[in-house]
């Protein structure tokens, strides 16, 4: 009697991992950027791992830079859903650490909003506050699919600087899809006291569990 007590307790329990494990998804990716400022010339390789349920999702990002201070690894952690109208939402918080450049360094809300218009055109809204610095952010941005693998974006933002001003950004590119996997992008920003800077990109995701 026992032996079918925990033979059936074990059968449930392997049962409802299964059906847990079907709703989990598991996603990786990373970059390769080739960034060119001015005279100077820079190169960055990120990666992450998410797992996402029901929604829920959280992950982590590690970038490294030929610009040693810009070493970094992201915690990050939230919820996003899509309507069937086209109406994407993603509230999430992020904490930012650079080993090499004072360590433990800031967190930041984030609440992107996302339309589909029609079958080409993608509209997109951002807004972010940092609660340590007191510094918030708001950036709209466009992305209009030319075909299917050839899109044409652009973004507009202004950000709240701790000096007590703002500053306004913004950027255009070009994505070509080489696959349904990775992406080859040309990008260029316009930001305050830089002369712009051009940046081409090479960017993968591939699922790992579920999808």
């Amino acid at each position: 009697m026992i032996r079918i007590a925990v033979t059936t307790v074990a059968l449930t329990l392997v049962q409802t991992l299964a059906a847990a494990g079907q709703d989990l998804k598991l996603l990786g990716g990373g970059a390769l950027v080739f960034g060119f400022e001015g005279g100077d010339t820079e190169q960055e390789l990120s990666g992450y791992l998410e797992a996402e349920r029901f929604g829920f999702y959280g992950g982590a990002l590690g970038l490294v830079s030929t610009d040693i201070d810009q070493k970094r690894v992201d915690l990050y952690g939230g919820y996003r859903a899509e309507t069937a109208t086209g109406f994407s939402y993603d509230l999430s918080y992020t904490r930012s650490y650079y080993p090499n450049d004072g360590g433990n360094c800031c967190g930041e809300i984030a609440l992107a909003l996302g339309q589909t218009v029609g079958e080409a055109l993608n509209l997109s809204g951002e807004l972010t506050y940092q609660p340590e610095a007191s510094l918030a952010g708001i950036e709209v941005g466009a992305e209009y699919f030319v075909t299917e693998r050839l899109a044409l974006s652009a973004n507009l933002g202004t950000f709240e600087q701790d000096t007590g001003s703002s500053a306004t950004e913004w950027d255009v590119g070009v994505k070509y899809g080489l696959n349904e996997a990775s992406d080859l992008n040309l990008r260029y920003y316009d930001q305050p006291d830089t002369d712009g800077r051009i940046e081409l990109s090479l960017t993968f995701e591939t699922s790992l569990l579920g999808r």
